[in-house]
C-alpha cells in the first residue's frame, strides 16, 4: 500500500524546508558554453523494483528529477504510483522525489518515463584566458564531506605535490586531473560507489565516482571549487548510471571533465598493437580534447554535489543518488552495480530502456577506431 497522504504538522516542516531551499541559492557563476550542437531526444522508461525486507513498517524511496540547463531540457516526466512529496534539496536544489510505502509486502515497483532533449556542448577553453576563482560565496564547492575529504593531511599534502608551486589555474587544474588518470585504475570490481576520495587515496582503483570524487577532493584542497555531477548514459548498458567532474573555471563557468571514460580509452590506446609513437599521438590528441571542455549527448545530468540531505529529513544523507536511494525502517538498502561480477545479490534494481530519435555514437569509442 502507498501512502501519498502526510499530517499537517509534517507538510508545514516540509514547506519551511522547501522555503529554506528557495532562499538558499548556491553562487555558481556564469555557464556559457562556447558551442551547443547535435540534440538528440530520449524516450525513457524505467521500473524500479526493490524488496523491503520482510517486516518493514514503512519504506522510503527518493529518485531525482532531472533539470534543464545549457546541454538538457526535460520535456516530459511522469510516475506510477503518483510521488508522495516533490522538493528541492536544502543545499543544492536537486529536485527530489519521494515515495513512502506503508507495510510494504513483497516487491514493490515503481514506474516512471521521462522525455530528455540534450546537446553537444564545447567550451573551445584557451588555458591562457581562464583566470584565479575569485568569488566569495562558493563555499558550498569548497567544503569538505564525508568521502569527499579536503582536510584528510593526505589530501592536502598530495594536492600540494601535484600543483607544484604552479600559479596558472587552468595549469593546476591540468595536474590534478592528469594525476587522477595516472593514478587510478578502472574497476568495479573494487569501487566505493561513494564518490569516496579516501578509497581512492589508498587504493588507487574504483569506479567514475570514485576517479572524480578523488578529482574534486584534491581540486578543493588546492581552492578550485569543484564538484561530481551524477547523471545518466541513456545507452546499452547494464547499469545506465555514470558520473562526471564539474570545475569552475572563470571566465568559462563550469566545464565538466570525464576522467574515468578517459582514462579507459587511454589504456585501450595503450595496449594496442599500434606503434609507440602513434599511441603517444593519440594520447596527446585525446588530452588536448579533454582539456578543451566537451559534454556528449550521450548523457543528461540528474543531480549536482554530494552528500546533501534529503527532503523528507527522515533519513541519513546518501553521498550520492546513482539512480535511487532507498530505506527500509532505519535501514540503508545497498547501491546495486549490475557492472560488478562479484555481485551476485541486489536489494533493488533498474529496468531500463531509452529510445533516441536518432542515431547516436558515444564518443569515446570514436577514439578507438582506425
Amino acid at each position: 500500500m502507498v501512502t501519498n497522504l502526510l499530517p499537517i504538522s509534517f507538510v508545514a516542516a516540509i514547506l519551511a524546508i522547501v522555503a529554506m531551499a528557495q532562499n538558499f541559492s548556491p553562487k555558481i557563476g556564469p555557464t556559457k558554453p562556447h558551442e551547443r550542437s547535435n540534440p538528440i531526444t530520449y524516450d525513457i522508461t524505467a521500473q524500479l523494483v526493490f524488496t523491503p525486507p520482510f517486516g518493514t513498517k514503512v519504506a522510503h524511496v527518493w529518485i531525482v528529477k532531472p533539470p534543464d540547463d545549457d546541454g538538457q531540457k526535460l520535456l516530459e516526466f511522469e510516475t506510477e504510483p503518483k510521488p508522495t512529496l516533490e522538493a528541492p534539496d536544502p543545499i543544492y536544489g536537486n529536485q527530489l522525489v519521494y515515495f513512502r510505502f506503508d507495510e510494504p509486502d513483497g516487491a514493490q515497483v515503481i514506474r516512471y518515463r521521462l522525455k530528455m532533449r540534450t546537446w553537444e556542448l564545447r567550451w573551445n577553453i584557451d588555458p591562457s584566458k581562464v583566470t584565479a576563482y575569485r568569488e566569495a560565496a562558493m563555499t558550498e564547492w569548497l567544503r569538505n564531506e564525508s568521502h569527499i575529504v579536503t582536510d584528510d593531511p593526505r589530501v592536502r599534502a598530495l594536492a600540494r605535490k601535484i600543483v607544484n608551486g604552479s600559479t596558472e589555474p587552468f595549469e593546476r587544474v591540468r595536474r590534478i586531473l592528469e594525476f587522477i588518470m595516472d593514478a587510478m585504475n578502472y574497476s568495479h570490481g573494487e569501487c566505493s560507489l561513494k564518490a569516496s576520495a579516501l578509497h581512492a587515496l589508498t587504493k588507487r582503483v574504483g569506479h567514475c565516482s570514485d576517479y572524480h570524487g578523488f578529482a574534486t577532493a584534491l581540486l578543493r584542497s588546492a581552492g578550485i571549487p569543484s564538484r561530481v555531477t551524477y547523471g545518466i548514459t541513456p545507452l546499452k548498458r547494464r547499469s545506465p548510471s555514470h558520473c562526471k567532474l564539474e570545475v569552475f573555471l572563470p571566465p568559462y563557468g563550469w566545464v565538466p571533465f570525464d576522467l574515468s571514460e578517459t582514462d579507459k580509452l587511454l589504456e585501450q590506446i595503450m595496449k594496442s598493437k599500434l606503434p609507440a609513437d602513434a599511441k603517444e599521438r593519440k594520447r596527446k590528441e585525446i588530452l588536448s580534447w579533454l582539456f578543451s571542455g566537451f559534454r556528449d549527448n550521450t548523457w543528461y545530468r540528474v543531480t549536482v554535489g554530494t552528500d546533501f540531505p534529503v527532503v523528507p529529513s527522515i533519513a541519513p544523507k546518501p553521498p550520492v543518488i546513482r539512480t535511487a536511494y532507498i530505506v527500509c525502517d532505519d535501514k540503508v538498502l545497498p547501491d546495486p552495480d549490475p557492472q560488478n561480477p562479484n555481485k551476485m545479490e541486489f536489494a533493488w534494481q533498474l529496468v531500463w530502456e531509452a529510445k533516441p530519435d536518432n542515431p547516436v555514437t558515444y564518443p569515446w569509442s570514436l577514439w578507438i577506431k582506425p
